[in-house]
């Protein structure tokens, strides 16, 4: 099609069309809340922190910079080992084998701030309660495991994952969701209302013969029904 859509043909589809626009809009983001509502499963996080400190074997009255350096340095390779298998494999028999360990990596993630000797180990789970007890069986696991894979004992068990049973779910994050539902529905709507302009070839109002051509319409023939009261005086006049 060759014709071109200029704003003003655009913006008087718009106003003609406000109640499909209205309409789509409030669809979609009713979806998206009877969805998150009723069908999405709700993800609880809990979390676990341990500290990376002197080993017993070198601590003294006073702590050298280098020593701190070094254990900031194994934070990351304490972090890379908290997520290999032979951990997993521990946490995954001391929870009873419920889940295999690449469930496990996927729930479980090991973080750490920048110059900081913490490691925070964050569990996502439907169940809080099973979270809590992941995260927990999971830094207990690497702290009895850490001083037979590095010959060291150098990390204590900041504070432990509990469950209190007022959490308050991670995702999904309803506001968020929501917004991102009106924001699509209102692309859907005008790419209705452009696709359904894109395909109209008449003039269906005097208002879009005036918008559009500039010119005045004197009047309007209008067609007459079948039972048109003034067409059927006429024809029993002729006869």
């Amino acid at each position: 099609m060759n014709e071109q859509i200029d704003l003003k043909k655009m913006l008087l589809a718009i106003r003609k069309n406000s109640w499909w626009l209205i309409g789509i809009i409030v669809v979609t983001i009713l979806s998206m809340f009877i969805y998150l509502q009723y069908i999405a499963t709700p993800i609880y996080q809990k979390s676990t922190q341990i500290l990376v400190n002197q080993s017993e074997s070198t601590k003294s009255n006073s702590v050298d910079s280098q020593t701190v350096q070094a254990d900031l340095q194994l934070v990351n390779t304490y972090s890379t080992i908290i997520s290999s298998p032979r951990i997993l494999n521990e946490v995954q028999q001391d929870l009873g084998k419920q889940y295999d360990t690449a469930e496990l990596a996927e729930m479980i993630q090991v973080k750490n701030a920048t110059n900081s000797q913490v490691i925070d180990i964050s569990v996502e789970h439907p169940d809080p309660k099973v979270a809590a007890r992941i995260a927990n069986a999971t830094a207990r696991t690497f702290t009895e495991e850490i001083p037979n894979i590095m010959k060291i004992d150098n990390v204590t068990t900041l504070s432990e994952a509990q469950f209190l049973g007022n959490e308050t779910p991670v995702k999904p994050q309803k506001v968020l969701m929501l917004a991102l539902a009106a924001f699509a529905g209102i692309l859907f709507a005008f790419a209705f209302i452009f696709i359904k302009l894109l395909f109209e070839r008449t003039l269906t109002s005097t208002e879009e013969i005036e918008e559009l051509l500039g010119l005045h319409v004197l009047g309007e023939v209008s067609a007459f029904q079948n039972n048109d009261p003034f067409q059927t005086k006429f024809q029993k006049g002729d006869r």
